[in-house]
């Protein structure tokens, strides 16, 4: 496996120190480094002297990362001292004394850095702990706890202040590190590699700028898919409603969270450390008074993070005989008898029973009659064993805080306000929504795009060649017909009269980062003081994601909703999904706006349509160039292609898709054993989550996974017919982002008709179009059939030196196709 970029910066194995005084790092260090550092002190007026160690590595070679710490005066005279031997990552902490030229420091260190492909963090960075290894790289003087979390943040003052926060209580930190002013494209990187990182089980961002839109959603939907992320954004009061309105969706699409508040970026590390994940936003809840619980329900009002939980009869027949005679039965339960250990377990096993709840918060109050502290040691004994998340809110100082600090320790978080706790839960919930929408594609067949695609062309180039840049509402009508949208433009008749009376405005336009976003709000006057809200998605959308951003939007929640008929509904979701892949496949088209339309009981129907194209002409054909104009990569759907194989037998060959997750797993099950031995080199009867979903949650930007399925007699379902896949073919890319690593793996009754090659030469025809250099895999000696193909396919094989068993067969992409 192929080192990352930024291994040398997270996981040295050599370290050169330069300063003028001492740093933490020399305070306490990893046995494993220990041998492996040198100090070097300047000394004024004379050049740098680079140390001994560099003798011992060879020619050409160099140290894994140097932590410099030296007037700005000085650093030029470092940095050039370095050249000689650059290190692979270095990180620049500030220095006390001033910098006078801070912008000029930072144009030299940058280009020194890109002179020499040498990782650069700072020169304004706090720098970078690793507490798990026992290593503080930065200006920070204490380490922090070891935990897994990661901890980026774009400020080294929000660094220093979590960290501080964090030691009181009591969360541990994998990584913790401050980019400073280093460039926002380092940002994907440095998720990419905690996204891979063993010791990281979740992510917190602070973010100021994001960059290109494209890599840091390709790099946060790859990390977010496998673990959690949690982000705090910056710049509100700076940026346009409509620009903070397309980062939250933004985020939403790439399954991570946004938090608003800094207070809420440790409501998030706590529960996301510790807690399961719900499966929904509805809350029960729990207090021994009436108070806590009405504070947290205002939170709702409005639209809040979650959703008070309905019981069932059972349950709240099984609460009537719990509580005291007269009290309410229904959400929030409330109690003012004496808590003990027995009435708390039986109350929170109730309410983790109820299949309606997704999550309990329970909420005390300081009460002399009651043993809290024998409530709080079986609160913490019972949500280590329950399936749903159990949040607890213990208000108060003197007497509380002790017992929240023993919660937090067990893994169970403990909040001082209902609303801090409410919202923790509302962050658990937002996450489970969004992974949904992280998981959604687009149909497989593009229905009715790839046969009018020509025509929709044609009209844009005519209008360009008539040198206009806006088109006609004749051509409105047939460019959204081209995409499957029946769309009735013009001004109303006395016969439509009864439309829906709420006008609705229908946008899509660019954002800076994100590309393509469609938003859906009141139209006609009413668009003048109304926000995008929450009914706001990028494109590309499908069925499903069209539904919630209807769901989302207040106009459609508050005045649509339930008064509109099935097929005017169906018919809008449909030109919210025509006019997301309008756009993808017309990067031309700039602006979209369809104001003021109504819903009658056909469907939408528009008083005033406009389309506006680009003043420049777009790349052509944004299907072979990766849709550079979008933030997330539609789905491929033209490698979607029909097979015929063995004689009689037909197939689909596809690009694999998030709900083949069951169908891959059966796949793998009914392998052979030698057949899994021969793809995996062990005998792993099935794949594991992690890899389930590293296979089937594809970033199309920059890896591909193609499945051949066919249709079978289903016994189970009286012989119908079902699909099934029957061959993989994928490649990853390598942390060095300019190979990837292949495998195929075709079912054992599916053997030797031709699929293997197949799906190999698409594989490499993708791989030359997003830009790869080589491919490679390692087979085994024994595995003569994939040796031969890949022989065949003008595939490499060589020898490992370390292991007569493998070979490693690769392909050179650079030569002539």
């Amino acid at each position: 496996m192929r080192r990352h970029v930024l291994t040398p910066l997270f996981n040295p194995g050599s370290l050169l120190v330069i300063s003028d005084r001492q740093l933490p790092v020399e305070q306490s260090l990893p046995a494993s480094l220990a041998a492996s550092v040198t100090r070097l002190s300047l000394v004024p007026g004379l050049p740098l002297q680079l140390p001994d160690m560099f003798a011992g590595l060879g020619a050409g070679s160099c140290v894994d990362l140097a932590l410099i710490c030296v007037p700005s005066a000085e650093l030029e005279r470092v940095l050039l001292g370095l050249a000689t031997r650059p290190p692979r990552a270095a990180i620049i902490l500030p220095h006390d004394t001033a910098d006078g030229r801070p912008e000029l420091t930072q144009s030299v260190c940058r280009r020194w850095a890109q002179q020499h492909d040498c990782v650069l963090i700072g020169p304004n960075s706090l720098g970078l702990q690793r507490p798990v290894q026992q290593l503080n790289l930065s200006l920070h003087p204490a380490l922090a706890r070891a935990g897994r979390v990661a901890l980026v943040s774009q400020s080294a003052s929000i660094m220093a202040s979590v960290l501080d926060w964090a030691d009181d209580a009591h969360i541990g930190f994998s990584t913790a590190l401050a980019l400073g002013d280093e460039p926002v494209g380092r940002l994907a990187e440095v998720l990419e590699f905690l996204a891979m990182d063993s010791d990281t089980d979740s992510i917190a961002l602070y973010v100021e700028e994001v960059g290109f839109g494209r890599e840091f959603m390709s790099a946060l939907r790859a990390a977010a898919s496998v673990k959690p992320v949690v982000v705090i954004k910056v710049g509100r009061a700076l940026a346009s409603v409509q620009e903070d309105a397309a980062f939250d969706a933004a985020l939403r699409r790439a399954g991570a969270v946004r938090v608003r508040y800094f207070v809420q970026l440790f409501s998030a590390l706590k529960v996301l450390v510790h807690l399961r994940r719900p499966k929904g936003s509805r809350l029960a809840l729990l207090s021994n008074g009436s108070g806590p619980p009405q504070l947290a329900i205002d939170l709702v009002v409005g639209g809040g993070p979650f959703r008070k939980a309905d019981f069932s009869v059972h349950t709240r027949m099984a609460l009537g005989k719990l509580l005291e005679p007269g009290r309410s039965v229904f959400n929030p339960v409330i109690t003012h008898q004496p808590l003990t250990k027995d009435l708390i377990r039986d109350l929170l096993q109730t309410l983790i029973n109820e299949t309606g709840v997704d999550g309990v918060l329970v909420m005390l109050a300081p009460d002399a009659r009651a043993n809290l502290d024998e409530v709080v040691q079986e609160l913490t004994t019972l949500s280590a064993k329950v399936s749903k998340p159990v949040i607890t809110c213990l208000l108060g100082d003197a007497q509380m805080r002790p017992l929240r600090r023993r919660l937090d320790d067990a893994g169970t978080p403990a909040f001082r306000t209902p609303e801090s706790a409410a919202d923790a839960f509302g962050i658990l919930a937002s996450y489970h929504y969004n992974q949904q929408l992280l998981l959604q594609m687009q149909s497989p067949h593009a229905e009715g795009q790839a046969p009018r695609l020509t025509r929709a062309l044609q009209m844009i180039d005519a209008a360009r060649a008539q040198g206009r840049n806006k088109l006609s509402e004749h051509e409105i009508a047939a460019l959204l017909e081209s995409f499957g949208a029946s769309l009735r433009v013009g001004v109303p008749t006395s016969e439509t009269v009864a439309l829906s009376q709420v006008p609705l405005r229908l946008l899509v336009e660019p954002d800076l980062h994100f590309g393509p976003v469609i938003s859906l709000s009141a139209g006609g006057v009413m668009a003048k003081v109304s926000g995008p809200g929450d009914g706001m998605d990028l494109a590309p959308l499908n069925r499903y994601l069209a539904r919630q951003l209807l769901e989302r939007s207040q106009v459609w929640r508050k005045a649509l909703s339930g008064h509109v008929s099935v097929l005017a509904h169906e018919a809008l979701l449909t030109l919210l999904e025509c006019l997301s892949n309008l756009v993808a496949e017309l990067p031309d088209v700039e602006r979209i706006v369809l104001d003021p339309m109504y819903l009658d009981d056909q469907g939408p129907y528009v008083a005033q349509a406009s389309i506006v194209l680009h003043t420049l002409v777009q790349r052509p054909n944004p299907q072979v160039n990766g849709y550079p104009h979008m933030a997330i990569h539609p789905y491929p759907y033209r490698w979607v292609h029909a097979l015929a194989f063995g004689g009689s037998r037909e197939g689909v060959l596809r690009p694999i898709r998030p709900e083949d997750a069951h169908g891959l797993q059966t796949f793998i099950q009914g392998l052979s054993e030698r057949s899994r031995y021969m793809r995996f080199v062990s005998m792993m009867r099935e794949l594991t989550p992690r890899m389930l979903a590293r296979y089937t949650q594809i970033d199309y930007h920059r890896e591909l996974a193609l499945v051949v399925t066919t249709r079978v007699p289903n016994p189970a379902d009286r012989g119908r017919e079902t699909e099934i896949i029957i061959g993989l073919a994928h490649y990853l890319r390598h942390a060095d982002g300019q190979g990837a690593e292949y495998a195929l793996v075709i079912g054992d009754d599916w053997q030797r008709l031709g699929l293997g090659g197949c799906l190999m030469k698409k594989l490499l025809v993708a791989a030359r179009e997003q830009g790869l250099e080589y491919i490679d895999g390692v087979v085994l000696t024994e595995n003569r059939p994939m040796l031969e193909l890949m022989k065949q396919l003008g595939f490499v094989s060589e020898r490992d030196p370390e292991d007569s068993s493998v070979r490693r067969v690769w392909f050179d992409l650079t030569q002539a196709a």
